[in-house]
């Protein structure tokens, strides 16, 4: 027993070239924050790093406001120490105001692990970057015409909803409405939100999830907007009004967003012990590819084998996600399955691992 432990344990630890991505649908910007900067002075890269980081915070708990507790006032006080790059770029985005502008802004790459371990010892919640995609078809009603909104749309509707998209971490794109698409959807399929239409539409965009908005103008030169969205079969549906294209864009990306953390973000309570039983396992190299995943998991801290039977192993986990946590992203990343019955006494989770 302890000879092929000692085996496993060795070539986990050398061989993971081959083994597939832990996270394969991860945010791969997630960790990359751009703000406005008023110029490339030391002080202004300072004052402006702290906003990225604050950024990154929100995106990473999902928490719009990020309570200042003594571990976050002490980040924020040298954000230096959570990036290891940075760069000025020349770009447009919008102001606070709506407007579009060209602007100074500094480019940010942080620490993966330092920022992870701020939010363990700040005890704020984590919501892992393995994110659903999403696809936005959003239609605008002006002067009795309808547009949908495409990826090279420069409205400013358009922008701001891919500018808040990156701001909260959501991995959001609007259709291509090449001619592929024009066949499929119309903006009447849009606005009359014909589920069976967009979801065809979708799939080649690999959507996980289906944004759907209406936005029309009336008088006063005011908006109106809807969003609605499909999740594990439920419908949620939201409706607003304002004069401001951004805040009918915050509308429904925190619509969204809001939703998707409170189903999935790992709040930050004390870290326990949760005891799996793991089957599928048929070669050092599986092995490997486990632990690789599990270890890649935000919400895990620590991974230990504790026993090894035929093609079995028993393992700990500890983490601050409750079971049922454990089990849901399991089941969103599909390389860890439940077993019904438990085929080992004294496990808290029974599982399978899908080969792949």
């Amino acid at each position: 027993m302890r000879r092929l432990l000692s085996a496993l344990i060795c070539f986990a630890s050398t061989n993971f070239a081959g083994a597939p991505s832990a996270l394969a649908e991860v945010v791969p910007w997630l960790y990359e924050v751009e703000v406005p900067v008023a110029n490339q002075t030391p002080a202004a890269r300072l004052s402006a790093s702290k906003v990225a980081l604050l950024e990154l915070l929100t995106r990473l708990t999902g928490l719009i406001h990020v309570p200042r507790v003594q571990a976050v006032a002490g980040a924020l006080a040298a954000p230096d120490l959570y990036y290891n790059q940075f760069r000025f770029v020349e770009v447009e985005t919008l102001d606070e105001d709506g407007l579009r502008v060209q602007a100074l802004r500094l480019r940010i790459q942080f620490e993966r692990a330092s920022v992870l371990r701020l939010l363990k010892e700040a005890a704020l919640p984590i919501w892992r970057s393995n994110r659903p995609k999403v696809i936005a078809w959003v239609v605008v009603e002006a002067n009795g015409v309808r547009e949908i909104l495409g990826a090279d749309s420069r409205s400013d509707l358009a922008m701001a909803l891919q500018q808040r998209a990156k701001q909260r971490g959501l991995s959001l794109v609007l259709p291509l409405l090449d001619l592929q698409d024009q066949l499929q959807v119309d903006p009447a399929a849009v606005w009359g939100r014909l589920s069976a239409v967009l979801d065809s539409a979708s799939e080649r965009y690999d959507a996980d999830i289906v944004l759907v908005g209406r936005v029309q103008a009336i008088s006063g030169g005011s908006w109106a907007v809807g969003w609605e969205f499909w999740i594990d079969g439920e419908l949620k549906p939201f409706a607003g009004q304002s004069m401001d294209v951004v805040a009918l864009a915050s509308y429904g990306v925190d619509f969204l967003a809001d939703e998707l953390v409170q189903r999935y973000a790992v709040l930050g309570r004390s870290p326990q012990d949760i005891r799996l039983g793991i089957t599928g396992i048929r070669s050092p190299a599986d092995y490997g590819n486990l632990l690789r995943y599990l270890g890649g998991l935000e919400f895990v801290d620590e991974v230990n084998l504790t026993r090894v039977y035929g093609d079995r192993m028993g393992l700990v986990v500890t983490t601050r996600a409750e079971p049922d946590q454990l089990l849901k992203m399991f089941a969103l990343d599909r390389y860890l399955s439940e077993i019904d019955v438990s085929l080992a006494i004294g496990l808290d989770i029974e599982l399978v691992w899908q080969r792949r």
